[in-house]
C-alpha cells in the first residue's frame, strides 16, 4: 500500500485525545436526559402542591418529596440506559498495530459513563445511594449494574470500578478505600475479566485488586496491597505487600 493510500486512512481516525472529548460530550448528553426524566415529575409536584402550600413546614415536604421523585426518576432511566447498552466482552483486547482501538474498548466507555452516573449522580446523593439498595430498584440495580454479592458491607467505603464484573460471596469484609477493578489498560491494549472474592475473606483497607483476580474463602489480603492481574489466592492464605505475594497460610480452625 502506497503512502497515499495509506493517508486518508489515518484522517479518518479520530486520536484518543478527541475520542475522549466526545465520550464526555456523550456523558453529558446521557445526564442531561437522565435529569429531565427525574426533573418533570419532580417539577410536576412542586407546581400541584405550590398553592396550598401556606407554612414553612408544607414546603420543607414538597421540596423533600420533589428531591425523592427526582432521584427515582433519574434511577429508572439510569436502570433503562444499563438495561440497553452492551457488556464488553471479557478477554484480552489487543490494539492493531497501526494504532486502532479496537471496538470493545469504546463499549467499554459507554459502561463506565453508565457507573459513573450511578455513583456520582447530580444533588442529593444520599438518596440515589439508598434507592439502589432497597426495594424495588435495589434488585434491578444488583442485576444489572452489580456487585453481585450478598455481603451487606459491599457499598459506600470501597471504589468499584467496573461493578457488573466483581463477585463476592457472603460475609466479605472490606476495608476502608479498597479499590476493585476488573480492566486492565496498557499500550498493548485492556484486558477484561471477573473479579472473584469467596465467602468470609478480608481486603485489607486501601487495598488494590486488579483484573481477573480470584480470591479463595476465608482468605486475607492485607492493607494496602496491590494484587496484579489474574493472580490467584487460595483459600485460607495470607497475601501481603507491592505487588502482593502469599506470606503464610492461615489455620483454617
Amino acid at each position: 500500500m502506497s503512502d497515499t493510500d495509506a493517508g486518508p486512512k489515518h484522517a479518518k481516525r479520530i486520536d484518543p485525545d478527541t475520542g475522549k472529548r466526545i465520550l464526555l460530550v456523550a456523558g453529558l448528553v446521557l445526564e442531561l436526559i437522565m435529569m429531565a426524566v427525574g426533573l418533570w415529575p419532580a417539577a410536576w409536584l412542586v407546581l400541584r402542591f405550590a398553592p396550598v402550600a401556606d407554612t414553612p413546614g408544607h414546603w420543607v415536604l414538597i421540596i423533600l418529596g420533589a428531591i425523592l421523585v427526582f432521584n427515582f426518576g433519574y434511577l429508572v432511566a439510569l436502570l433503562l440506559f444499563r438495561i440497553i447498552t452492551p457488556y464488553p466482552q471479557e478477554g484480552l483486547h489487543t490494539i492493531d498495530p497501526d494504532g486502532k482501538v479496537p471496538p470493545v474498548i469504546r463499549q467499554f466507555m459507554y459502561n463506565v459513563l453508565l457507573v459513573k452516573a450511578r455513583y456520582d449522580p447530580p444533588w442529593a446523593t444520599m438518596f440515589s445511594s439508598v434507592l439502589t439498595r432497597v426495594p424495588p430498584l435495589g434488585p434491578l440495580f444488583t442485576r444489572f449494574f452489580g456487585p453481585h454479592t450478598t455481603s451487606m458491607t459491599m457499598g459506600d467505603t470501597i471504589k468499584l470500578i467496573d461493578p457488573h464484573l466483581i463477585e463476592a460471596g457472603k460475609n466479605v469484609q472490606f476495608g476502608f478505600n479498597c479499590t476493585i477493578v476488573a480492566h486492565h489498560y496498557d499500550n498493548r491494549g485492556m484486558l477484561i475479566r471477573k473479579v472473584k472474592i469467596g465467602d468470609h475473606a478480608v481486603v485489607g483497607g486501601e487495598t488494590t485488586i486488579m483484573a481477573g483476580v480470584e480470591i479463595g474463602h476465608h482468605a486475607i489480603v492485607a492493607s494496602r496491597s496491590v494484587v496484579r492481574p489474574n493472580t490467584r489466592i487460595g483459600p485460607y492464605e495470607y497475601w501481603a505487600g507491592v505487588p502482593a505475594k502469599k506470606i503464610k497460610d492461615l489455620n483454617s480452625d
